[in-house]
């Protein structure tokens, strides 16, 4: 892979960084894709999977997540230890050889192990976060001199094995997957997914959960609530406004569902990640 550089004059722009703290109650940020930004994460403890357009990694500590803008992603633990990630919103990133927004092409992979440079990601990553934390002129004047170096750096590791071509019936999965991204917010049914797909309802679950390891209707499910994650820490939208607008008639059950998956009934969610946020509000 051919080093990577910024186009000429263009550098990424910080919007927000936030800090997945490492606790007992685990909180999942659901299948969700943000239209304008970009994320670079770093993983300082833990293990889990990272999923990303129809690729699913194991992860572990010291590797550096890549999402382009607008792909659908999700980071989740594996153990009860719950991951941690130290997550980069950016504004303006403009590689050569790929389209804006974009850190990587899916050929190359989108993780990328630190390995013998781990301890340097561990104290820049730390150091850009904390000066998130200021909020001051100096503090976002020495980020605009730390970010671009900790973005081609990430960019520029070499992947490894977990880059490699992913089965064939990921084809499909990656089909259905698309598909439930872009009408999940529907009243979706295996039989309608299937009608649309030209794919038998049955051989439609059947690959999808041996590929993702979730049913059609699941993954729809974790659709919904990443959406509805996006809004509550993005709006100021009522919880009855969020649940009608990624698809569900009635508040409880929606509450129900956000808190069975997130780990937080909404409203606190949205109380505890601002609480957490240095940055804009825009994800």
């Amino acid at each position: 892979m051919d080093r990577i550089g910024f186009q000429q004059g263009k550098t990424p722009r910080l919007l927000y960084a936030t800090r997945q703290v490492v606790t007992h109650s685990t909180v999942t940020r659901a299948m969700h894709r943000h239209e304008d930004c970009t994320e670079l994460l770093y993983v300082y403890q833990g293990s889990g999977q990272y999923e990303v357009e129809g690729y699913r990694y194991p992860i572990r500590a010291g590797d550096l997540l890549l999402y382009n803008q607008g792909d659908l992603h999700e980071v989740t633990s594996s153990s009860r230890l719950e991951i941690g990630t130290i997550c980069f919103g950016l504004a303006d990133v403009a590689l050569r050889g790929l389209p804006a927004g974009h850190l990587t092409a899916p050929a190359h992979g989108f993780v990328r192990p630190a390995e013998e440079q781990t301890a340097r990601f561990h104290t820049l990553c730390h150091l850009v976060y904390e000066q998130a934390e200021q909020h001051s002129a100096s503090s976002w004047e020495l980020i605009g001199y730390l970010l671009p170096a900790l973005v081609l750096m990430a960019v520029n590791l070499p992947p490894d094995q977990r880059a490699a071509e992913q089965p064939h019936n990921m084809v499909i999965a990656n089909r259905i997957r698309a598909y439930i991204g872009t009408h999940f917010t529907e009243p979706l049914t295996l039989d309608s997914i299937g009608q649309a797909l030209s794919i038998s309802p049955y051989h439609l679950a059947h690959v999808f959960k041996a590929v993702t390891g979730l049913s059609p209707m699941h993954y729809m499910i974790r659709c919904r609530i990443g959406e509805a994650q996006n809004l509550l820490i993005s709006t100021d939208y009522s919880a009855t406004q969020i649940a009608a607008i990624v698809g569900y008639t009635s508040v409880n059950h929606f509450s129900a569902i956000f808190t069975k998956l997130v780990g937080l009934p909404p409203i606190r969610y949205r109380k505890q990640y601002l609480n957490s946020l240095q940055g804009q509000r825009t994800q």
